[in-house]
């Protein structure tokens, strides 16, 4: 930067430090001179123009600068408002006199110093500016995504800057600055690329060999590999925390006994394979003893097998296991990577998977890899392997022209261990609606917070059970003993997964909205607090058509994930949801659970939850309820009947009390 923009420079960057201190925002990056935008004008009209003139630089604000750091705001302002934290974005600020080498200059210093991610916008790859910006985050170690969360690695970066300089240089009017921006980071990344040989589809490699390349690109667990020669073990690879990669030991019993003291558990296991097989022979788990490690791996090796020792790694600790692939995660707890091939699967976009995860958890997982492989790995609340982090990988292969959608329901696996309504509502904060600022007490996870402030400083205590059970335990309105409720309400740890805090909103309007059978939404709700309506003590009220077209609005930005169905309330400004779940009822006006009956039981609207579960468990096959008094078809009463699957339905209309 010029001399005379000193000053300026660096009266910026005091100001990030007196903003900023030693906190990290998110930076983001998009065309703002160039892009998509430009190169489209500059075929139509801009060619024409001297770059020099006052008709030039009009014509590129109008057409080009303007709309681009338009775009830039928005997306930064609902980013924000989705409770995505601290963003900055380069189009609010403007120096007349300065250049565009000045504000690159001035953005990659903040990057360095402050950035703690790249969001790169659509068509970043066309902006000079951006694909700078990206090349200066892979030098500095800053991890970059796209808007939706999804990571961008050094390699797909790499790729996608490849097509947009060969789209520029087939252009019929040359644009030489784009180009050589676009080449230099080109090679640029060229140059940092890491050499990663991954193991094709059906392809064979030695277990140890594929660990020890997978850990170019990621942590693994701690291991030495020993293959067998004249009826002894010889070292092959290790990786081992604290020593260089394939650090070579004296010994089994040396390397056994630093494995036990460096490993999480004190404990290691034990494999033995063929190098022309990638299934494992014999496996011994959870070994203590250094004595024991080196008796298995000489028995091993005198059967002429190899052996791998690494440390044991604890499946139930409260993290989960997994695969990402293309654009997707699915993950479960207390399992292997191979629990995708078993039902419960938490299936989720990789963009939004991601963050769920990093909000669960309180770390960002390690899981930016090329979008053509697919990685199995696990997440674990404390730092393990050689590299002592809280991500492992256990294998790469390479996966080519994968189009895969997730399929997000729940419960699942991992819904159970966090509870379905803490689940119902990550999602829902995840997918960008407004939830709450929620604080979880969870059984296996540290608390964790997660929503947006209300305005409102009362707290909601909410129970979580594993699976949805409407109205069944408790809900205060303020603070109580997390720890005394769990005990006196699910005092075999079975039911209650976590206590919910949930910061309260000033209710206006307050209900529930499903979608029928026939796919009619339905909203209902009352004029203020509605956990009297919920209950069914109180019938639904005429709602305003501004709270409705609020609450349908909630509908249409869940879209992705289909029919959904969740409790709101309004504060006069906006829809707030209080929990959600997933899918379509298969109620209508008046039947709450379709099916014929014998015979069929008559239950009072007037009575407690408790009463209709007592009822619903002493009913005979083929036997029904028919519910007497009006409730709505949101209420807790309507739930429990639905998840009973019994026949269920209203007294009909013109025999109801007026």
């Amino acid at each position: 930067m010029t001399s005379s923009h000193d000053q300026p420079l660096s009266a910026i960057r005091q100001v990030w430090l007196s903003v900023f201190g030693s906190q990290k925002a998110a930076y983001l990056s998009g065309p703002i001179t160039t892009g998509l935008r430009f190169i489209d004008w500059w075929n139509n009209s801009g060619h024409k123009l001297d770059p020099a003139s006052e008709a030039y630089r009009s014509a590129l604000f109008q057409e080009v600068i303007g709309p681009n750091e338009d775009d830039l705001k928005l997306t930064a302002e609902l980013l924000r408002a989705r409770g995505q934290g601290s963003i900055v974005e380069p189009a609010s600020l403007f120096i007349r006199e300065w250049s565009q080498r000045d504000y690159l200059e001035l953005w990659q210093q903040f990057i360095a110093d402050h950035a703690s991610r790249i969001l790169l916008m659509d068509g970043w790859e066309f902006s000079g500016g951006s694909v700078s910006e990206f090349c200066h985050a892979h030098l500095k170690g800053i991890p970059t995504t796209r808007i939706d969360g999804s990571p961008v690695v050094a390699r797909d970066g790499f790729t996608v800057i490849g097509r947009a300089l060969a789209h520029v240089q087939a252009l019929k009017q040359p644009l030489p600055d784009l180009q050589n921006a676009l080449r230099t980071a080109y090679s640029k990344l060229e140059a940092i690329l890491p050499t990663v040989v991954y193991v094709s589809p059906g392809g064979v490699i030695r277990k140890d060999a594929s660990l020890d390349r997978l850990a170019e690109v990621i942590n693994v667990a701690q291991f030495v590999s020993y293959e067998p020669r004249s009826d002894n073990p010889a070292q092959s690879y290790s990786r081992v925390l604290g020593e260089q990669p394939n650090h070579v030991f004296s010994g089994v019993a040396e390397a056994a006994n630093i494995l036990l003291e460096r490993s999480v558990d004190s404990s290691v296991n034990v494999r033995s394979f063929t190098p022309e097989s990638p299934l494992s022979r014999e496996f011994i788990y959870g070994l203590a003893r250094v004595d024991d490690v080196v008796d298995a791996v000489t028995r091993l090796t005198r059967e002429g097998l190899h052996t791998i020792i690494n440390e044991t790694i604890d499946i139930h600790d409260g993290g989960v296991s997994g695969v990402v692939l293309g654009g997707l995660i699915e993950f479960s707890p207390d399992d292997t990577p191979r629990a995708v091939e078993k039902s419960g699967t938490a299936s989720l976009p990789i963009g939004w998977g991601l963050r769920l995860l990093a909000t669960v958890y309180g770390f960002e997982p390690d899981l930016a890899v090329p979008e053509d492989v697919r990685l199995e790995f696990s997440l674990h609340p404390r730092p393990r392997g050689w590299r002592h982090t809280h991500t492992l990988g256990w294998e790469i292969a390479e996966h080519r022209g994968l189009d895969l959608s997730p399929v997000v329901q729940w419960p699942n696996r991992f819904s159970r261990m966090i509870g379905d309504k803490v689940f119902g509502l990550l999602v829902a904060h995840h997918l960008g609606l407004a939830v709450p600022r929620t604080t979880v007490i969870n059984r296996r996870v540290a608390p964790f917070v997660f929503g947006q402030p209300t305005g409102s400083s009362e707290v909601w205590l909410r129970t979580a059970p594993v699976e949805q059970m409407p109205g069944k335990f408790t809900t205060t309105r303020g603070w109580s003993d997390p720890f005394k409720v769990m005990q006196e309400e699910d005092s075999s740890h079975e039911s209650i997964a976590s206590i919910v805090g949930q910061v309260a909103v000033k209710p206006q309007y307050s209900g529930a909205s499903i979608v029928l059978r026939n796919g009619e939404i339905v909203t209902e709700g009352v004029r203020g607090a509605g956990d009297r309506f919920m209950l069914g003590l109180v019938k639904p009220e005429r709602l305003p058509e501004f709270i409705l077209a609020d609450v349908n609005h909630l509908h249409s930005d869940a879209a992705d994930l289909g029919a959904v169905r969740f409790e709101w309330v309004h504060d006069g400004e906006r829809a707030w949801i209080v929990q959600m779940h997933r899918g379509a009822t298969r109620s209508s006006a008046d039947v709450l659970v379709p099916g014929e009956a014998k015979r069929w039981a008559i239950f009072n609207a007037s009575q407690s939850l408790e009463e209709l579960r007592m009822l619903l468990t002493s009913l005979k096959p083929g036997h029904g309820v028919e519910l007497q008094g009006e409730v709505g078809l949101t209420s807790h009463i309507a739930d429990v009947l639905r998840k009973a699957n019994v026949p269920a339905r209203m007294k009909p209309r013109g025999n109801r009390a007026a």
